[in-house]
């Protein structure tokens, strides 16, 4: 091997050395990240049992934001096979340290109590609210009566 083969195997080494350690610092730098056709579950931080779980098919991170495209969230009682109700929205943005997930397009909220539909929405899983901020047409679901017994404890 003559010099300058020597030295481009050198400069190979380095290269390869040296190119894992920029890509985890671009990482570790809050690089955005961009997932397509996605499920992203989230956990209670306490219990660690899983609360609710975000679908779409495209997601892009801005910091602890993340953009997301046709999402669907399911969310559910501590068990996936238990869910509460299931918000879908062509568009919506997740704040991943508050757990809120806001939109300003359609709405639907589906659940085995009542269907809502609107435009625009604030969903803190959380607190169990959905906001649902303009248009908002929702159907009733079931025995009222029936609902209305369980709710108040009265006959």
């Amino acid at each position: 091997m003559g010099r300058i083969g020597e030295k481009m195997f050198f400069c190979l080494i380095i290269v390869c050395f040296l190119v894992p350690f920029a890509t985890k610092s671009a990482e570790m730098e809050g690089a955005n990240v961009v997932m397509k056709v996605f499920k992203l579950p989230q956990y209670n931080k306490d219990t660690k049992a899983l609360e609710f779980i975000i679908y779409g098919d495209k997601a892009i991170t801005v910091g602890v934001l993340v953009n997301l495209e046709n999402v669907k969230v399911e969310m559910l009682e501590g068990d996936i096979e238990k869910i509460k109700g299931t918000v879908t929205s062509p568009t919506a943005v997740y704040d991943q340290a508050t757990k809120i997930i806001k939109g300003d397009d359609v709405v639907h909220l589906n659940s085995p109590e009542m269907d809502a539909e609107g435009v625009g929405f604030d969903a803190d899983y959380e607190k169990q609210i959905i906001h649902i901020r303009s248009k908002v047409k929702v159907t009733l679901k079931g025995d009222l009566g029936t609902m209305y017994k369980e709710q108040t404890g009265s006959e």
